[in-house]
């Protein structure tokens, strides 16, 4: 397969975990997934993340961390985190660059501050250190539609808030076919991982980190808001921040300028930079 794309399933101390492996680098990148984890693990994904993040495949070992399969009622971000920890353990991973993407952030920010020893620098992209009224509002709405809703009702709200209105215009009619194929598998799954989302708050904590850290924050996060990205880079003291222009919650509506500055900055051995632009 192309990268050395990998499917796997990872058993430990009890729990199971699907995850994707690719890439050709000596060095290690650990990608923690959003929200949409709720919705679908990464099993049998490894082949499309790949072509999707190739220009990190090119330089490092990729590896992709769904949520468990056995989530207990209340799960928080912060077991969330220990479960990826004791999971690279198993794993023979013994210290790694980490990307969270929007609860895949917050995920990572415990993962830092939790376990600092296996982190070498982190990026944390579209996300927060606590909820504000805005993604309150986004996550209970969405946690509604998947208890209530159709998956196509689901998959159209979240694409209508997470792209620009310039993307949405043609990406609808995509969601709209999928949503007629597609179906809400486990409503338990979104249930817990939204909740988990709702509860998370490491504001407070953000002082603690001593990795080196770059924000992504998109311009017209219409989820989370930009100015969660924002207030990130206030609290945390070794972090640059950088703002995508003309873009959306989904950072793939400028993924090669998403990745070109997810490896400069994993590339730069000698950050840090100044506060990026804003």
């Amino acid at each position: 397969m192309v990268y050395g794309a990998k499917n796997k399933i990872l058993y430990f101390n009890g729990k199971s975990m699907d995850y994707a492996m690719f890439g050709y680098g000596e060095e290690s990148l650990l990608i923690i997934p959003g929200l949409g984890d709720g919705i679908a693990t990464v099993k049998g994904m490894a082949q499309t993340l790949s072509l999707s993040y190739r220009t990190l495949a090119r330089r490092y070992k990729v590896y992709v961390f769904s949520r468990i399969y056995e989530l207990p009622e209340k799960y928080s971000t912060k077991e969330m985190a220990a479960d990826i920890a004791e999971a690279m353990e198993v794993l023979n991973i013994s210290q790694v660059n980490v990307l969270g993407v929007s609860q895949g952030g917050m995920i990572a920010q415990y993962l830092a501050l939790d376990f600092p020893d296996k982190i070498q620098k982190l990026i944390l992209a579209v996300t927060t250190g606590s909820m504000n009224a805005l993604s309150k509002k986004r996550i209970e709405h969405w946690l509604d539609l998947s208890q209530n809703g159709s998956y196509q009702e689901l998959m159209l709200d979240i694409a209508y808030h997470s792209y620009t209105a310039e993307s949405f215009a043609y990406l609808k009619y995509v969601y709209k076919i999928l949503g007629v194929f597609g179906k809400i598998k486990h409503k338990r799954r979104i249930v817990t991982q939204s909740q988990s989302c709702l509860r998370h708050n490491t504001l407070a904590r953000l002082q603690e980190l001593h990795c080196q850290t770059l924000i992504i924050g998109a311009e017209e996060d219409d989820v989370l808001s930009v100015a969660s990205s924002k207030e990130l880079a206030a609290v945390i003291k070794d972090s640059r921040i950088e703002i995508l222009k003309h873009c959306g919650h989904a950072l793939f509506e400028k993924n090669k300028d998403f990745q070109k500055l997810v490896l400069e900055f994993l590339e730069n051995k000698n950050m840090l930079y100044k506060k990026g632009r804003q």
